[in-house]
């Protein structure tokens, strides 16, 4: 269906049995990933006196990198194998279902080093299994994502379905909070297992929901080339600056999910175990804030909600400076005070980019005659693996300025997270302040009311 003959006006919403369905496995790809960003380089690059140190510190970036590189060479063929995939089930589900069980194994794996101590085949290892890990990933999470425009087509829906998938992820990031305690009682690998067992039905029992709308498959004839299709996609606008706002902002949240143990233990001075207090806190925050978010959205426009929270964050984000016992409150009650107020700036960020990258696809459709949402999807994944790469590389070197307590500076390298943070947002803000959309992102009229920007 042509995305300017839908009427959001008149058509009835589908089933929330879709949206459910759609975020189960959103719930299941977060878990993993968000265990890997809280956990990974506290694991192989622990505090002083909190473990043993398993890779060289200054290569341990080095090697995140090139495995997010490698992975990013293979992503846009990912998506565009998404796109022209011919197969009796569609063109996405095929991919998700093959790519689930091996996401899982390799991601036990990743917490099993060779070497006990710190050592170079440590450091080859964790590059192999970051690299077969996000591979996988992407095989899932980019047919995912280019499943939403088609089974949601009302922008309406696609807001409901948005918020549905937030909340769902946000249950996996409260799902991987929990780490903390599955460590002290299991050790790493015992963690890894029992999050594996848990995530696997939840990959799986979707399928039996799920469906791809008919007509969807581009004929051979059609299609574009790989190359013609890159440079099709980078000439849409709308798209290159949701991305370069996508990289500050998402940046920006990367550097405090990773940081969150040094947070906890390190700025906040408590235990391992105590981490699911902040994870909760802040995942609880976000949940009570959607409802908001989606009225909001309806009532003055998702660009406005959006560019809103771009600047909350800014705001509060450099607030993780002043936590410290200068203050007559105890440390882990500011801690979670900080963490409430960014999870309620960061509701929309969370929520709506998901809306906004389904609207970029059906005006390429406009533009190109075909849906070619996977180009877009592996696109944006690609960026997210960028940037965790980046994240990753140049955290170690921030945390030379200080990651510990017993450090000359103290933590300070982690503080200066939350400053670099709020800078990166502000960024993100002043890029998608040209969002060239924004008359399709309004509180009324029907999605692709205008052809052009």
């Amino acid at each position: 269906m042509q995305a300017d003959t839908v009427n959001t006006s008149s058509q009835p919403l589908p089933s929330i049995r879709i949206d459910l369905a759609f975020s189960l496995i959103q719930l299941g790809i977060t878990i993993p990933w968000s265990v890997n960003d809280g956990w990974l380089l506290y694991f192989y690059l622990p505090p002083e006196g909190k473990g043993q140190v398993l890779v060289p510190l200054a290569f341990y970036g080095i090697v995140t990198l090139i495995a997010r590189v490698i992975d990013a060479l293979i992503t846009p063929l990912i998506g565009y194998w998404s796109d022209h995939l011919h197969s009796r089930w569609g063109r996405r589900l095929p991919l998700m279902f093959s790519a689930s069980l091996p996401l899982l194994i390799v991601f036990v794996l990743l917490w099993l080093p060779p070497v006990k101590g710190i050592s170079v085949i440590n450091l080859f290892y964790l590059g192999l299994m970051l690299i077969l890990f996000n591979v996988a990933q992407a095989f899932v999470m980019i047919p995912l994502g280019a499943l939403l425009p088609e089974l949601a087509v009302l922008d309406k829906h696609r807001i409901r379905l948005t918020m549905w998938s937030a909340t769902f992820q946000l249950l996996g990031v409260i799902a991987a909070g929990l780490a903390g305690l599955l460590i002290d009682g299991f050790g790493f690998p015992g963690m890894a297992l029992i999050y594996a067992a848990f995530i696997l039905p939840l990959l799986y029992l979707p399928f039996l929901t799920l469906r791809e709308q008919p007509g969807r498959q581009i004929d051979a004839r059609q299609r574009f080339g790989f190359l013609q299709s890159l440079q099709i996609t980078l000439k849409n606008r709308a798209f290159l600056v949701l991305s370069i706002a996508g990289i500050f902002f998402w940046s920006a949240t990367t550097f405090v999910m990773t940081v969150m143990p040094y947070i906890v233990t390190e700025i906040c001075l408590l235990q391992v175990s105590d981490a699911p207090y902040f994870y909760v806190a802040g995942v609880l925050a976000l949940l009570a804030c959607y409802p908001a978010v989606n009225w909001l959205a309806g009532r003055f426009g998702k660009w406005s909600v959006f560019a809103g929270s771009l600047l909350a964050s800014a705001l509060v984000m450099p607030g993780l400076m002043l936590i410290g016992p200068w203050f007559p409150i105890p440390l882990m009650a500011q801690g979670i005070i900080w963490i409430l107020l960014q999870s309620i700036a960061m509701s929309g960020i969370t929520m709506l980019p998901q809306a906004f990258a389904a609207e970029i696809t059906d005006f390429d459709e406009k533009l190109t005659g075909q849906r070619r949402e996977g180009a877009y999807y592996s696109a944006w994944v690609l960026l997210g693996q960028l940037i965790g790469a980046l994240a990753g590389a140049a955290l170690p070197l921030l945390f030379l300025l200080g990651r510990s307590q017993s450090d000359v500076n103290g933590p300070l390298g982690v503080r200066l997270t939350g400053l670099i943070g709020g800078a990166l947002m502000l960024m993100s803000l002043f890029v998608f302040w040209r969002y060239p959309l924004r008359h399709l992102s309004g509180p009324k009229g029907p999605l692709g009311e205008k052809d052009e920007p």
